[in-house]
């Protein structure tokens, strides 16, 4: 089947949003909405006010619907990028604090603490490989030779001429949170991987190595302003099923649905009752959800009742 839609200008795509059933009351703002947003972007926020089987709106759907939930998503999204830096920061200040007092200054620089090539199978059966020393080697040596690359990575390079790489409080704070992710992947010692994640009030490196690729792939999204709030996610966390005895966690965990989005801020709450125990994720969930009251967040896999949750006082 060859794909044969031609493009619509903004009236012809308000006109079709009335033909399929959608109330436009000002014609003007959902021009505006559609010319710096843009037709297909809001199309993702249209669905859940679709009658199913049908690309018709239900009865009574208003533009405000469609574009309250799209307002909603992007609050959402920032507000996870807002808790998600704090969590990378928290991890990437582990890992230079632990890794540096046992294997020196240039850890980072040392392939043997790493696993050697990792060989994959994909679901299609194609294979692929990870070298976790060589992808932090490549992005250091990037970082160094570019002509924009930190103060403090510019003062080394005029000062020291060995070794060739910064201390890794330097060389570590250049990465990604997927460096991050795979460094924990990628360490051979099982033992480092055990100090970091117990810091954090997790017992098994499967569990936290698994948070943590679901961390940075949730970061993703918001990175990219893509749709959020009742999305499934294909990378889905693992679950805990034994925490820390100083730490709140949920009680029907069985329950819980792990690739909807609440667990993934209950993983994140987990985590920032180590990293910053002051900051109230809940109150901020609770005036977001104040503010959209029409939003069911039941399509994000919110139990009835989660403020309730020892995990949440």
């Amino acid at each position: 089947m060859k794909y044969n839609k031609p493009p619509l200008d903004i009236q012809g795509q308000c006109d079709v949003l009335e033909k399929r059933g959608l109330i436009i009351p000002d014609t003007h703002r959902i021009v505006n909405h559609l010319e710096n947003i843009g037709y297909y972007r809001l199309s993702a926020y249209m669905l859940p006010y679709k009658i199913v089987g049908k690309n018709e709106f239900k009865s009574g759907t208003t533009w405000d619907n469609v574009y309250d939930l799209y307002v909603f998503d992007r609050k959402l999204r920032l507000l996870l990028f807002d808790t998600i830096e704090r969590i990378e920061v928290g991890v990437r200040s582990q890992i230079i604090y632990h890794l540096s007092l046992k294997y020196g200054s240039h850890w980072h620089d040392n392939k043997d603490i790493f696993k050697p090539i990792q060989k994959y199978k994909k679901h299609d059966k194609n294979r692929y490989t990870i070298d976790v020393y060589d992808k932090i080697q490549d992005h250091i040596r990037s970082i160094m030779q570019s002509n924009s690359t930190e103060v403090f990575i510019k003062h080394y390079k005029s000062k020291y001429k060995e070794p060739q790489n910064p201390p890794c409080w330097m060389s570590v704070e250049t990465l990604y949170f997927r460096h991050l992710s795979l460094i924990c992947e990628g360490l051979k010692d099982k033992d480092d991987l055990k100090k970091l994640a117990a810091h954090f009030g997790v017992k098994k490196i499967e569990i936290f190595n698994s948070w943590l690729h679901t961390i940075n792939f949730v970061r993703n999204i918001c990175a990219h302003h893509s749709r959020l709030w009742n999305r499934e996610l294909n990378i889905i966390p693992a679950k805990l099923l034994k925490p820390d005895v100083n730490k709140k966690w949920i009680s029907n965990i069985e329950t819980i649905q792990s690739s909807r989005i609440y667990y993934i801020l209950c993983i994140i709450n987990y985590f920032l009752q180590t990293i910053n125990p002051s900051f109230k994720l809940k109150d901020k969930l609770m005036l977001l959800f104040d503010e959209f009251k029409s939003i069911d967040n039941r399509y994000m896999g919110f139990p009835e009742n989660w403020e309730q949750e020892d995990i949440w006082k």
